[in-house]
């Protein structure tokens, strides 16, 4: 019995001894996680120290980027051009189309010529939007539909067009007009007539002044013009071909509130799809379309005279002569607004400014003989003239890159 009482001690001793952690285990465990943390803070400072660095290398390139100005430029290619002085130029995708009389050129934007398309016009006149390309003969009775890779259809009118436009899908409109009526016709991007047409009396509905359709075809935007008792004023109306089925004529919003102020809008565009803008001579109408068949219009009031439209995808910018008293010199003054009507730039300019487009955030401005590229906020990013002169200036394939028309030849420039 004693043995047992022995052995069992005896067990429970190894068994303590066993869960005992000497003092130099106890110390050796205490370093290795001493270490083991002195290690991880070093990892993490070594992840937020990478972080920091690019975070200052991205911000030095954003503000390097931002207040970087231009000197000078060097041609990247150059061109002969036919017939350039009769010729207009657009912007289609990553080149630029030239419209003679005779036919139109595509050229990429490593001055490649990618197509060309024979045609007969007096006078070609094109619209674009995304990817497709309208060319139409003012006055004349025929029009062609392009994109990148070319001619994607052609179509005769029955009378003489006035004004057309195209939607990022293809689909194309024509206004044209007879003695007593005009008619807004649809094509699919083959050119094909769709069973869609706008007939509108010119004694009762007036002129139709501009006309916009939205980038995904569904909506039609038209300034109609009349005179009423020896004054001139607009109507501005919505057609919708989809949300407005139900309706008579598909009109889904008319605006006659500019006969209060005699009015004339001889400018309207589909910025987006949601958002449409109508310009005249002493008003900026802004459109809201997001609810199609409750469109919401806000009003902002011009005092002054505008001499200048300009757009892009979510933005208007008008140019208006300030009106002076006691023979003062009026100044021309820049304003860019956003999609709701708000002003985001309103600064003065130089008079002699024949052209304006937005790239980005550059606002390009020039005439035949120099530019002036700023950013959105006013910044000078290059101000330079050109010893050949400009007939044309049109966006590249960056904010530093642009494609200038001038002295019978087409060349892209890159400022540096």
């Amino acid at each position: 019995m004693a043995n047992d009482t022995n052995i069992s001690r005896e067990a429970k001793k190894k068994q303590l001894r066993r869960q005992v952690i000497s003092s130099d285990e106890l110390k050796k465990n205490k370093d290795y996680q001493r270490k083991r943390k002195q290690k991880q803070l070093h990892n993490w400072m070594l992840i937020l120290g990478s972080i920091a660095i690019i975070a200052v290398v991205v911000l030095g390139v954003y503000i390097y980027g931002t207040m970087r100005t231009y000197k000078t430029f060097g041609v990247e290619w150059e061109q002969d051009l036919i017939g350039a002085d009769a010729s207009r130029f657009v912007r289609l995708e990553k080149g630029v189309v030239q419209l003679g009389g005779d036919g139109a050129t595509y050229y990429s934007d490593a001055g490649e010529t990618v197509w060309s398309v024979p045609y007969e016009m007096r006078q070609p006149y094109a619209a674009v939007q995304d990817g497709f390309l309208v060319i139409y003969d003012k006055r004349g009775q025929s029009l062609i539909i392009c994109d990148g890779t070319g001619e994607k259809g052609r179509a005769d009118t029955t009378y003489p067009i006035t004004c057309a436009d195209i939607s990022s899908q293809g689909v194309a409109i024509a206004v044209t007009e007879d003695r007593e009526s005009s008619y807004i016709s649809y094509f699919d991007s083959e050119g094909n007539k769709l069973e869609i047409d706008i007939k509108s009396p010119l004694a009762t509905q007036g002129y139709p002044a501009s006309v916009s359709i939205s980038p995904n075809g569904q909506q039609l935007m038209v300034s109609y013009t009349s005179i009423t008792g020896g004054k001139g004023t607009s109507e501005v109306v919505f057609y919708d071909f989809e949300m407005g089925k139900d309706v008579p004529n598909r009109v889904v919003g008319a605006f006659q509130n500019y006969a209060e102020s005699d009015t004339i809008i001889p400018f309207v565009q589909y910025l987006t799809d949601q958002c449409g803008v109508a310009v005249g001579d002493n008003m900026i109408s802004f459109f809201s379309t997001k609810n199609r068949v409750n469109i919401e219009q806000t009003n902002v009031e011009i005092d002054d005279e505008i001499q200048k439209v300009f757009y892009d995808e979510s933005r208007l910018g008008v140019v208006v002569k300030e009106n002076k008293e006691n023979g003062e010199t009026a100044e021309w003054i820049l304003r860019l607004y956003d999609s709701s009507g708000n002003v985001e730039l309103e600064e003065t300019i130089p008079d002699n400014m024949e052209e304006i487009f937005i790239q980005g955030d550059r606002i390009v401005m020039y005439e035949p003989s120099s530019c002036v590229i700023q950013t959105d906020g006013g910044r000078i990013r290059y101000e330079n003239t050109f010893e050949n002169g400009i007939t044309k200036m049109l966006p590249g394939g960056s904010d530093r890159e642009y494609i200038i028309v001038s002295d019978g030849k087409i060349k892209k420039i890159r400022l540096k």
